[in-house]
């Protein structure tokens, strides 16, 4: 089913909602054309989901039991105290693009917040945030080995 909807979301992105079309089980070559389609698929896009956290993920911690490995996907991903998040409201200043593939863009950038408090933040998203747009950010502080303190985004939401 995830394999499903990632071809069809990789579809619609690649050609458009007006190439979604249905191959009909009534077609003679229904199962030829059907595993041809999805082995193309699979073929051009090997290059995006290997590069997701979560191959990872299952690729470090392989040996454990399905029980096990559910668990240890909540301790990885659970935000260590409820304090540690931060909600910030501010303006974006800069943008620089640390990283583009996949669909997906890393870029680092500045915030300053009503109070005049500037932030950097770290974040991964779809397409780059509109400079001097208004966002309600919320993530956690980090020390980052490069830029220093920053933000790890997990949401960024224009606000009107």
């Amino acid at each position: 089913m995830i394999e499903s909807f990632k071809f069809l979301a990789y579809h619609i992105r690649t050609c458009g909602e007006e190439h979604i079309r249905v191959i009909s089980e009534e077609v003679d070559e229904y199962i030829d054309q059907l595993h041809d389609e999805y082995n193309a698929f699979l073929e051009q896009t090997k290059h995006i989901f290997p590069h997701s956290k979560d191959w990872e993920f299952l690729d470090r911690w392989k040996m454990l039991k399905v029980e096990e490995l559910k668990e240890k996907w909540v301790e990885e991903h659970r935000i260590a105290h409820p304090d540690d998040r931060l909600k910030i409201c501010g303006t974006l200043d800069e943008v620089d693009v640390l990283q583009k593939g996949a669909g997906r863009i890393t870029f680092l950038a500045t915030v300053t917040d009503r109070g005049q408090t500037k932030w950097r933040l770290v974040a991964t998203r779809p397409e780059l945030p509109a400079l001097h747009q208004s966002y309600i950010i919320i993530g956690v502080r980090q020390d980052h080995p490069e830029f220093g303190e920053i933000v790890e985004v997990f949401k960024m939401i224009p606000q009107v």
